[in-house]
């Protein structure tokens, strides 16, 4: 709902502000009514938190905005929002005013309840879709596609907002400083700060896919490091285990939207816009029409057991009072549970600082350059990486299992090298040969005992002596 504007008037321009509509990706959002036809607009301020070196930075920098103001005006589509007019304040960008849409936000219509009924998510990805393979033809490049920045209409229609921070798709303005963008819906391409193509968009269409289909966050984490770390590293679960409601093959057409590597995702917004169109052709929708073709409800039988076991019939109650029953009882509770979410759904969102971001890198890898350590054999080198980054973010999870299976590791290692050495020192020296016992003498016959005197054995003939040899 609007906010009245301040009892001081205010104007841009040939706009006069009626009344607070809220901030955007740039500035406040304004509703104005335009003096000269009496149109109602969304009056969009321009506040670049951009620092210069010097004047004729700043000036070509306005210069380059100037120009990507007209290219996003150019787009006219009946799923984007139309961009009026850009408004000027000492030769330089102010304002935008833009189409007004008599609606709510995709954020909105979320926060009233979520998940969103199967035929509605798949209408609003197809409108999504359309405009965007539209503003992609033109070479316009989103970059902050999310629920706020999806407006839809009272009919029912959804229009791409905000092209604040568009950039033609070779534009090389960037923001000095800082990363615009939403942590939750940010493509892996622009957390590392990599080239952005119009596949970053398809990317963010996927993040917003899952979360009408299942009213949950993909990449969700208590805090923004967390979130970029789940962008990059983490493969949600698929949309049809997160709400079983949900076709396998639509669940798949998701998770090819956000798939990490850009060249896995659809070509092109009109292929995926072709496939979406094909699979809500194969999805029955719930209609009117078809319930009437459903036939009338059948009446529920209870059944009752009897004092002897006997089953007793105690009549019929129509499906409509048995499900105003059941609902009676569960809508409460439902009820209650969409408000705890609605309470604990973290939506961080707005500037990621180059601080952050170069904190989030020097985290990563001082865990990855750990790990490496520990794999490598060198437990003490990978206790001391731990400590270290542990020191710096005392509580991180990654870091402290790690360390705990690199010392358990080193344990290992020293018990295994203290048991070898304990083994060598302890083993006996080989034995020598036992020498064989010597022979006994055998034992004479009786015929040599009868013709030879004493016991001793035959003596036996001396060998013969050589002749001396001639001097």
């Amino acid at each position: 709902m609007a906010e009245v504007a301040s009892n001081e008037s205010r104007s841009f321009g040939q706009y006069d502000v009626e009344s607070v509509l809220g901030r955007g990706a740039m500035g406040m959002v304004y509703l104005a009514r335009d003096r000269r036809i009496g149109r109602k607009v969304a009056l969009k301020t321009v506040q670049v938190d951009q620092k210069f070196e010097d004047e004729s930075e700043a000036n070509e920098f306005y210069k380059r905005l100037q120009r990507e103001a007209e290219v996003v005006g150019a787009l006219q589509h009946p799923n984007i929002v139309t961009l009026y007019e850009p408004g000027y304040e000492n030769n330089v960008i102010s304002y935008l005013a833009t189409e007004y849409v008599d609606g709510e936000s995709l954020k909105d219509r979320l926060k009233r309840s979520k998940p969103l009924p199967l035929d509605e998510a798949l209408r609003l990805g197809d409108d999504i879709l359309r405009g965007l393979a539209y503003a992609h033809s033109k070479g316009i490049i989103h970059r902050d596609i999310k629920p706020a920045n999806i407006l839809v209409t009272s009919d029912g229609q959804a229009k791409l907002a905000d092209f604040g921070i568009a950039r033609p798709v070779d534009s090389n303005l960037t923001a000095v400083g800082s990363m615009l963008g939403t942590p939750n819906y940010m493509s892996p391409e622009q957390v590392k700060c990599a080239p952005v193509t119009t596949k970053s968009d398809l990317f963010s269409v996927g993040v917003v896919f899952y979360e009408m289909l299942t009213g949950l966050k993909p990449f969700a984490s208590p805090d923004v490091s967390g979130i970029l770390r789940n962008v990059v590293e983490k493969d949600p679960q698929p949309a049809s285990e997160a709400n079983q409601s949900v076709p396998p093959a639509v669940a798949d057409f998701v998770k090819r939207l956000f798939a990490k590597a850009p060249a896995a995702r659809f070509e092109s917004a009109t292929a995926a816009l072709n496939d979406l169109q094909k699979l809500r052709a194969n999805v029955p929708a719930v209609t009117p029409q078809r319930i009437e073709q459903l036939g009338p409800e059948p009446a529920i039988e209870t059944i009752a057991t009897g004092p002897t076991g006997t089953t007793v019939r105690t009549g019929a109650i129509s499906a409509a009072m048995f499900w105003g029953v059941l609902a009676a009882l569960v809508i409460p509770i439902a009820a209650w549970a969409v408000a705890i979410q609605m309470e604990t759904d973290p939506q961080p969102m707005g500037v990621i600082t180059v601080v952050q971001r170069t904190d989030f890198a020097t985290k990563k890898h001082s865990l990855a350059n750990a790990r490496s350590l520990a794999e490598a054999g060198r437990y003490d080198e990978a206790l001391s990486a731990y400590d270290v980054l542990l020191q710096k973010y005392p509580g991180n999870l990654a870091a402290t299992a790690g360390r705990a299976e690199a010392a358990k590791r080193l344990e290992a290692a020293k018990a295994k090298t203290t048991v070898t050495s304990h083994a060598s020192k302890s083993r006996p020296l080989p034995a020598k040969p036992a020498q064989a016992p010597p022979e006994e003498p055998k034992k004479r016959s009786m015929w040599n005992r009868i013709f030879h005197r004493g016991d001793a054995p035959p003596a036996t003939k001396p060998p013969a002596k050589k002749p001396p040899s001639k001097q």
